[in-house]
């Protein structure tokens, strides 16, 4: 139901919710009906038994005598009628109609024509009457009783009987809420052990879910067991195609290089066929240390490397290339102390190689690229690789961590995978990489990497 466009009732998606919006008004329909059933039963019961000593009562006045009537005892109060539910006497002499005698002179109910069960109103509330039959005695005699009070008996009772079960309600649901509650711990517990899971890990023993949850993670596991199978069949095949190609390349690399001396004539194009050659290899080298890295958590046993040394092997390497174009690049450290990971050495030079070659790449001839060491407020420490280059607008900085991803004046040269190895690996061991702008308003990026 809406009101202007505004959606303000809706089914419950919880299962608490729905069980609670399903349970309430049954409990409610079944306390009213129990109470209704109830109110007939004891209201049945209660006209019986009043009804029966209605009778006792007329019989044993109708062997009075006229003379009686005179011994009146005190009357009736109205309390005492219809809310003590005491019966009222009405005596006629037979002989001497005016001669009466009544416990309660105020209900002024006349004496029935017919004996037998009557319901009259008069003074203002409901009678049931009974008027005895005629006999050989002196007297006639009728005998009143409340309506009034019948139907606050009855009633009075019905409510206290419904009340019974409506203080079991918030029993129930406090019964409902700790099934649901249990159940739902027991899920969340198990949704946490499949959400640490990938295509590497087994099966956990221990899964605890009720019983009509079990189907869907059987599901699930034959789709994880599926999507492993596909996703095993997929690295098999870049590895063999990665494997492959480079034997054909590594011959048109030779060839091309004995064809130098008789390209005199075209060098420009030559160059451009050799660029084309090194990024063909740059990409099925990336590719292939890709499909390495995702083939297992791994490359090797993890160790105790130090940090600083996997920087300056990562700059010695990046040296000669950094010369050829005239880029200054140094380590600048401003942390005291060892600097010691628990990671895999191979993971962890790929993770600066490539960050370090993009640095390089983006960075014009005679610019900078400085690695940086830091540490911040709470323990935090940082390695930043800054460059000189354009910088990326915001926006795009993360986009440059998907696969195959280049930015259209992106220099010639890139695969657009170094980044995405670098972040690949940099999660396996717990460090995160963040592209931010310069911190000295120059222009360029700065690619943080948060150690633990």
């Amino acid at each position: 139901m809406t009101v202007l466009g505004m959606r303000f009732w809706r089914w419950p998606s919880s299962l608490r919710g729905q069980l609670v919006l399903c349970l309430l008004p049954l409990h409610l329909l079944t306390t009213a009906v129990l109470g209704w059933a109830f109110a007939l039963n004891y209201g049945e019961t209660v006209s019986h038994f009043m009804d029966g000593q209605m009778v006792a009562l007329a019989q044993s006045n109708a062997a009075r005598s006229c003379a009686s009537l005179a011994d009146a005892p005190p009357p009736l109060q109205p309390d005492q009628v219809h809310e003590g539910g005491d019966f009222v006497v009405q005596v006629w002499c037979k002989q001497d109609p005016a001669r009466r005698f009544s416990a309660m002179p105020a209900a002024d109910v006349p004496l029935q024509s017919t004996p037998g069960w009557h319901r009259v109103a008069a003074a203002g509330a409901d009678w049931r009457v009974y008027t005895a039959p005629e006999t050989g005695g002196e007297v006639r005699v009728q005998v009143l009783h409340s309506g009034g009070f019948r139907l606050l008996e009855v009633g009075g009772r019905s409510i206290f009987a419904s009340l019974v079960g409506l203080l079991l309600l918030p029993v129930s649901l406090a019964v409902l809420a700790l099934v649901v509650g249990r159940a739902s711990r027991r899920l969340e517990h198990s949704a946490r052990q499949l959400a640490r899971r990938d295509e590497h890990s087994a099966a956990p023993a221990d899964l605890s879910v009720p019983r009509e949850m079990a189907p869907l993670v059987q599901a699930f596991e034959a789709l994880l067991e599926r999507l492993r199978s596909a996703l095993v069949s997929q690295r098999r095949f870049v590895q063999d195609a990665a494997h492959e190609l480079r034997t054909p390349l590594t011959a048109l690399s030779l060839q091309l290089e004995n064809l130098r001396p008789h390209m005199t004539n075209a060098a420009t194009e030559f160059a451009q066929l050799q660029q084309g050659m090194r990024r063909a290899e740059h990409l099925v080298g990336q590719m292939l240390s890709l499909s390495r890295q995702e083939a297992a958590r791994a490359t090797g046993p993890a160790a105790a490397l130090d940090l600083r040394a996997v920087l300056r092997e990562s700059v010695g390497q990046a040296m000669a290339a950094a010369d050829r174009r005239g880029i200054e690049i140094g380590v600048v450290d401003h942390i005291d102390g060892p600097l010691l990971l628990d990671a895999v050495e191979g993971d962890l030079r790929s993770l600066f190689d490539n960050l370090v070659d993009n640095a390089l790449r983006h960075t014009p001839a005679g610019g900078e690229v400085e690695l940086r060491l830091a540490a911040g407020e709470g323990g935090a420490r940082w390695v930043d690789i800054i460059d000189s280059g354009p910088g990326l607008p915001e926006a795009m900085r993360e986009r440059v961590f998907d696969r195959f991803f280049r930015m259209p004046d992106a220099p010639a040269g890139g695969s657009g995978l170094g980044l995405a190895i670098a972040r690949q690996a940099g999660l396996r061991h717990g460090l995160r990489i963040e592209l931010l702008g310069r911190d000295d308003a120059r222009s360029g990026l700065m690619a943080r990497v948060h150690l633990p």
